[in-house]
Protein backbone atom coordinates (compact mmCIF):
# COMPACT_ATOMS: atom_id res chain seq x y z
CA UNK A 1 0.00 0.00 0.00
CA UNK A 2 2.65 2.49 1.11
CA UNK A 3 4.70 1.41 -2.74
CA UNK A 4 1.04 2.24 -4.65
CA UNK A 5 1.00 5.92 -2.37
CA UNK A 6 4.48 6.70 -2.96
CA UNK A 7 4.73 5.29 -6.83
CA UNK A 8 1.93 6.30 -9.41
CA UNK A 9 0.19 2.67 -10.76
CA UNK A 10 0.16 2.59 -14.62
CA UNK A 11 -3.40 2.18 -15.38
CA UNK A 12 -5.01 2.54 -18.84
CA UNK A 13 -8.32 3.87 -17.11
CA UNK A 14 -9.15 5.26 -20.77
CA UNK A 15 -8.73 1.91 -23.10
CA UNK A 16 -12.44 1.27 -21.46
CA UNK A 17 -13.61 4.81 -22.20
CA UNK A 18 -16.57 3.56 -24.85
CA UNK A 19 -17.68 1.26 -22.39
CA UNK A 20 -17.44 3.96 -19.40
CA UNK A 21 -19.67 6.17 -21.87
CA UNK A 22 -22.52 3.46 -22.62
CA UNK A 23 -23.07 3.11 -18.87
CA UNK A 24 -23.41 6.61 -18.01
CA UNK A 25 -25.38 7.32 -21.00
CA UNK A 26 -27.44 4.24 -19.93
CA UNK A 27 -27.42 5.49 -16.36
CA UNK A 28 -28.99 8.67 -17.08
CA UNK A 29 -31.76 7.81 -19.46
CA UNK A 30 -32.95 5.53 -16.97
CA UNK A 31 -32.58 8.52 -14.39
CA UNK A 32 -34.47 10.75 -15.94
CA UNK A 33 -37.39 8.22 -17.21
CA UNK A 34 -37.74 7.46 -13.42
CA UNK A 35 -37.86 11.25 -12.68
CA UNK A 36 -40.40 12.40 -15.19
CA UNK A 37 -42.80 8.95 -14.94
CA UNK A 38 -42.26 7.96 -11.10
CA UNK A 39 -41.58 11.57 -9.51
CA UNK A 40 -39.88 12.91 -6.60
CA UNK A 41 -41.74 12.18 -3.48
CA UNK A 42 -41.56 15.87 -2.06
CA UNK A 43 -41.12 16.80 1.58
CA UNK A 44 -42.98 19.46 3.19
CA UNK A 45 -40.20 22.18 2.39
CA UNK A 46 -41.77 21.69 -1.40
CA UNK A 47 -45.39 20.27 -0.78
CA UNK A 48 -46.05 22.68 2.37
CA UNK A 49 -47.80 21.44 5.31
CA UNK A 50 -48.27 22.02 8.90
CA UNK A 51 -45.62 22.56 11.58
CA UNK A 52 -46.43 21.86 15.86
CA UNK A 53 -44.15 23.04 18.31
CA UNK A 54 -43.98 20.99 21.45
CA UNK A 55 -42.38 21.48 24.84
CA UNK A 56 -41.98 18.64 27.33
CA UNK A 57 -41.84 18.86 30.99
CA UNK A 58 -38.42 16.42 30.98
CA UNK A 59 -36.02 15.20 28.38
CA UNK A 60 -37.06 13.05 25.93
CA UNK A 61 -35.37 11.27 22.47
CA UNK A 62 -36.86 12.25 18.73
CA UNK A 63 -37.26 8.52 18.52
CA UNK A 64 -39.70 8.68 21.48
CA UNK A 65 -41.73 11.01 19.78
CA UNK A 66 -41.58 9.11 16.40
CA UNK A 67 -42.80 6.29 18.19
CA UNK A 68 -45.44 7.99 19.51
CA UNK A 69 -46.65 9.36 16.21
CA UNK A 70 -46.83 5.65 14.84
CA UNK A 71 -50.34 5.36 16.39
CA UNK A 72 -51.75 7.59 14.34
CA UNK A 73 -50.22 7.31 11.39
CA UNK A 74 -47.81 10.27 11.37
CA UNK A 75 -43.88 8.22 12.03
CA UNK A 76 -43.00 9.60 8.80
CA UNK A 77 -43.40 13.83 9.81
CA UNK A 78 -39.97 15.74 10.12
CA UNK A 79 -39.07 15.92 13.79
CA UNK A 80 -36.06 18.35 14.62
CA UNK A 81 -35.08 18.98 18.03
CA UNK A 82 -35.11 23.00 19.06
CA UNK A 83 -32.33 24.02 21.80
CA UNK A 84 -30.20 21.25 22.87
CA UNK A 85 -32.00 20.23 26.14
CA UNK A 86 -34.09 17.06 24.55
CA UNK A 87 -37.12 19.10 25.99
CA UNK A 88 -38.75 21.26 22.72
CA UNK A 89 -39.56 19.67 19.14
CA UNK A 90 -40.88 20.67 15.61
CA UNK A 91 -42.86 17.96 14.13
CA UNK A 92 -43.46 18.76 10.21
CA UNK A 93 -46.09 16.98 9.00
CA UNK A 94 -46.66 16.87 4.85
CA UNK A 95 -50.06 18.01 3.39
CA UNK A 96 -51.08 15.14 2.21
CA UNK A 97 -51.29 13.78 5.72
CA UNK A 98 -54.65 16.33 5.72
CA UNK A 99 -55.37 19.99 6.37
CA UNK A 100 -54.01 21.43 9.67
CA UNK A 101 -56.58 20.82 11.84
CA UNK A 102 -56.60 17.22 11.38
CA UNK A 103 -53.58 17.24 11.97
CA UNK A 104 -53.36 19.15 14.97
CA UNK A 105 -56.05 16.53 16.60
CA UNK A 106 -53.78 13.79 15.55
CA UNK A 107 -50.71 14.71 17.14
CA UNK A 108 -52.84 15.54 19.84
CA UNK A 109 -54.31 12.35 20.08
CA UNK A 110 -50.42 10.60 19.72
CA UNK A 111 -48.74 12.49 22.31
CA UNK A 112 -51.74 12.29 25.04
CA UNK A 113 -51.83 8.66 25.07
CA UNK A 114 -47.48 8.45 25.51
CA UNK A 115 -46.75 11.66 27.22
CA UNK A 116 -50.39 12.58 28.73
CA UNK A 117 -49.95 15.94 30.59
CA UNK A 118 -45.84 15.98 30.54
CA UNK A 119 -46.04 18.38 27.11
CA UNK A 120 -47.66 21.15 25.80
CA UNK A 121 -47.82 22.52 22.37
CA UNK A 122 -46.81 25.82 22.24
CA UNK A 123 -47.26 26.47 18.68
CA UNK A 124 -48.59 25.71 15.24
CA UNK A 125 -48.09 26.88 11.99
CA UNK A 126 -49.12 26.16 8.55
CA UNK A 127 -46.48 26.46 5.18
CA UNK A 128 -48.65 27.15 2.04
CA UNK A 129 -48.18 24.90 -1.01
CA UNK A 130 -47.62 28.51 -3.32
CA UNK A 131 -44.05 28.69 -0.65
CA UNK A 132 -43.59 25.05 -1.48
CA UNK A 133 -43.60 26.00 -5.00
CA UNK A 134 -41.51 29.40 -4.80
CA UNK A 135 -39.08 26.52 -2.93
CA UNK A 136 -39.05 24.18 -5.81
CA UNK A 137 -38.35 26.69 -8.26
CA UNK A 138 -35.28 27.96 -6.14
CA UNK A 139 -34.45 24.90 -6.23
CA UNK A 140 -34.28 24.02 -9.93
CA UNK A 141 -32.60 27.82 -10.21
CA UNK A 142 -29.80 27.05 -7.93
CA UNK A 143 -28.79 24.15 -9.55
CA UNK A 144 -28.63 25.32 -13.20
CA UNK A 145 -26.94 28.77 -11.88
CA UNK A 146 -24.16 26.44 -10.37
CA UNK A 147 -23.37 24.67 -13.70
CA UNK A 148 -23.66 27.88 -15.70
CA UNK A 149 -21.23 29.31 -13.11
CA UNK A 150 -18.70 26.88 -13.19
CA UNK A 151 -18.78 26.75 -16.91
CA UNK A 152 -17.74 30.08 -17.48
CA UNK A 153 -15.12 29.73 -14.38
CA UNK A 154 -13.49 26.61 -16.47
CA UNK A 155 -13.88 28.14 -19.52
CA UNK A 156 -12.07 30.88 -18.31
CA UNK A 157 -9.19 29.48 -16.31
CA UNK A 158 -8.58 27.15 -18.39
CA UNK A 159 -10.51 26.62 -22.15
CA UNK A 160 -13.73 25.41 -23.53
CA UNK A 161 -12.51 21.88 -23.63
CA UNK A 162 -11.70 21.79 -20.21
CA UNK A 163 -15.47 23.60 -19.54
CA UNK A 164 -17.75 21.20 -21.02
CA UNK A 165 -15.74 18.20 -19.84
CA UNK A 166 -16.52 19.81 -15.90
CA UNK A 167 -20.21 20.50 -17.03
CA UNK A 168 -21.21 17.45 -18.96
CA UNK A 169 -20.29 15.10 -15.66
CA UNK A 170 -21.86 17.51 -13.01
CA UNK A 171 -24.87 17.02 -14.83
CA UNK A 172 -24.55 13.14 -14.77
CA UNK A 173 -23.91 13.06 -11.18
CA UNK A 174 -26.92 15.48 -10.25
CA UNK A 175 -29.48 13.16 -12.59
CA UNK A 176 -27.57 9.84 -10.97
CA UNK A 177 -28.27 11.20 -7.31
CA UNK A 178 -31.65 12.31 -7.94
CA UNK A 179 -32.83 9.20 -10.23
CA UNK A 180 -31.88 7.35 -7.10
CA UNK A 181 -34.08 8.99 -4.89
CA UNK A 182 -36.96 9.10 -7.50
CA UNK A 183 -36.92 5.20 -8.11
CA UNK A 184 -36.77 4.16 -4.30
CA UNK A 185 -39.70 6.95 -3.08
CA UNK A 186 -37.01 8.28 -0.89
CA UNK A 187 -38.19 12.14 0.32
CA UNK A 188 -36.53 15.04 -1.58
CA UNK A 189 -36.42 18.25 0.94
CA UNK A 190 -34.59 21.49 0.94
CA UNK A 191 -31.36 19.37 2.95
CA UNK A 192 -31.23 16.82 0.24
CA UNK A 193 -31.13 19.42 -2.44
CA UNK A 194 -28.16 21.42 -0.59
CA UNK A 195 -26.54 17.65 -0.43
CA UNK A 196 -26.97 17.72 -4.42
CA UNK A 197 -25.37 21.41 -4.38
CA UNK A 198 -22.33 20.30 -2.27
CA UNK A 199 -21.84 17.07 -4.26
CA UNK A 200 -21.39 19.47 -7.32
CA UNK A 201 -18.87 21.06 -5.24
CA UNK A 202 -17.18 18.22 -4.08
CA UNK A 203 -17.40 16.43 -7.84
CA UNK A 204 -15.83 19.53 -9.49
CA UNK A 205 -13.23 19.83 -7.23
CA UNK A 206 -12.14 16.54 -7.65
CA UNK A 207 -12.59 16.88 -11.79
CA UNK A 208 -10.34 20.02 -11.16
CA UNK A 209 -7.10 18.60 -9.67
CA UNK A 210 -6.84 16.31 -12.30
CA UNK A 211 -7.71 18.76 -15.05
CA UNK A 212 -5.17 20.80 -13.55
CA UNK A 213 -2.04 17.83 -13.83
CA UNK A 214 -3.50 17.41 -17.27
CA UNK A 215 -2.69 21.06 -18.28
CA UNK A 216 0.76 20.45 -16.33
CA UNK A 217 1.62 17.84 -18.07
CA UNK A 218 0.58 19.58 -21.50
CA UNK A 219 2.66 22.25 -21.14
CA UNK A 220 5.74 20.07 -20.81
CA UNK A 221 5.09 17.17 -23.27
CA UNK A 222 2.51 19.17 -26.08
CA UNK A 223 -0.78 17.41 -26.69
CA UNK A 224 0.80 15.07 -29.56
CA UNK A 225 -0.48 11.96 -27.37
CA UNK A 226 -3.35 13.23 -25.41
CA UNK A 227 -5.19 10.34 -24.06
CA UNK A 228 -1.74 8.58 -22.76
CA UNK A 229 -1.01 11.98 -21.03
CA UNK A 230 -4.76 12.29 -19.71
CA UNK A 231 -4.15 8.44 -18.25
CA UNK A 232 -0.85 9.75 -16.61
CA UNK A 233 -2.57 12.24 -15.11
CA UNK A 234 -5.42 10.43 -13.90
CA UNK A 235 -2.71 7.74 -12.57
CA UNK A 236 -0.45 10.63 -10.71
CA UNK A 237 -3.77 11.91 -8.72
CA UNK A 238 -5.01 8.09 -7.82
CA UNK A 239 -3.79 7.93 -4.49
CA UNK A 240 -5.44 11.30 -3.62
CA UNK A 241 -8.67 10.05 -4.94
CA UNK A 242 -8.91 7.42 -3.13
CA UNK A 243 -7.49 8.38 0.09
CA UNK A 244 -10.36 11.72 -0.29
CA UNK A 245 -13.14 9.59 -1.58
CA UNK A 246 -12.58 6.86 0.97
CA UNK A 247 -12.32 9.12 4.08
CA UNK A 248 -15.29 11.32 2.87
CA UNK A 249 -17.52 8.46 2.71
CA UNK A 250 -16.61 7.11 5.93
CA UNK A 251 -17.70 10.28 7.48
CA UNK A 252 -21.05 10.40 5.10
CA UNK A 253 -21.65 7.06 6.06
CA UNK A 254 -21.36 7.18 9.75
CA UNK A 255 -23.74 10.57 9.74
CA UNK A 256 -26.29 8.38 7.75
CA UNK A 257 -25.96 5.94 10.27
CA UNK A 258 -25.74 7.87 13.45
CA UNK A 259 -27.01 11.12 12.55
CA UNK A 260 -30.44 10.62 13.06
CA UNK A 261 -33.50 10.47 10.87
CA UNK A 262 -33.79 13.88 9.86
CA UNK A 263 -29.87 13.88 8.25
CA UNK A 264 -30.57 10.44 6.67
CA UNK A 265 -31.66 12.27 3.27
CA UNK A 266 -29.14 14.61 3.43
CA UNK A 267 -26.21 12.09 4.27
CA UNK A 268 -27.50 9.62 1.49
CA UNK A 269 -27.78 12.57 -0.78
CA UNK A 270 -23.99 12.82 -0.34
CA UNK A 271 -22.76 9.36 -0.25
CA UNK A 272 -24.44 8.84 -3.48
CA UNK A 273 -22.79 11.90 -5.14
CA UNK A 274 -19.71 11.30 -3.75
CA UNK A 275 -19.29 7.56 -5.17
CA UNK A 276 -20.68 8.62 -8.95
CA UNK A 277 -18.58 11.62 -8.57
CA UNK A 278 -15.28 10.45 -8.16
CA UNK A 279 -16.71 7.48 -11.18
CA UNK A 280 -17.30 10.63 -13.56
CA UNK A 281 -14.40 12.67 -12.66
CA UNK A 282 -11.94 9.53 -14.47
CA UNK A 283 -14.74 7.52 -16.37
CA UNK A 284 -16.37 11.00 -18.04
CA UNK A 285 -14.40 13.72 -17.63
CA UNK A 286 -11.50 12.55 -18.71
CA UNK A 287 -12.89 10.79 -21.84
CA UNK A 288 -14.45 13.58 -22.97
CA UNK A 289 -11.50 16.47 -22.91
CA UNK A 290 -9.81 13.59 -25.53
CA UNK A 291 -12.76 13.10 -27.44
CA UNK A 292 -13.16 17.14 -27.70
CA UNK A 293 -10.01 17.71 -28.29
CA UNK A 294 -9.65 14.71 -30.99
CA UNK A 295 -12.71 15.86 -32.70
CA UNK A 296 -11.60 19.80 -32.68
CA UNK A 297 -8.33 18.73 -34.00
CA UNK A 298 -10.02 16.74 -36.96
CA UNK A 299 -11.88 19.49 -37.77
CA UNK A 300 -9.15 22.14 -38.12
CA UNK A 301 -7.25 19.78 -40.14
CA UNK A 302 -10.36 19.64 -42.16
CA UNK A 303 -10.92 23.16 -42.78
CA UNK A 304 -7.25 23.79 -43.33
CA UNK A 305 -7.16 20.99 -46.45
CA UNK A 306 -10.47 22.72 -47.59
CA UNK A 307 -8.11 25.91 -47.97
CA UNK A 308 -6.03 25.03 -49.39
CA UNK A 309 -7.78 22.99 -52.38
CA UNK A 310 -9.60 25.82 -53.00
CA UNK A 311 -8.84 27.32 -56.03
CA UNK A 312 -6.83 30.80 -55.92
CA UNK A 313 -8.63 33.79 -57.71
Amino acid sequence: MRNFLNEPPNIDFLKIKKLGYLVSVLMVIISLGVIFTKGFNLGLDFTGGTSIQVRFSEPVSIGDVRNALKTVNLQDSVIQEVGHDKKEYEIRVSLKKGSSSEVYKKVKKALDERFKDKYEIRKMDYIGAVVGEELRKASVYSIVAVLIAILIYVGYRFEPVFALGAVIPLFHDAILTLGIFALFGIEVNLAVIAAVLTVLGYSLNDTIIIFDRIRENIKIRGKKNLQLLVNQSINENLSRTIITSGTTIFSVLALYLFGGESLKGFALALLIGIIFGTYSSIYVAAPIIVDLERFLRKKSSESKTQKEKAPQV
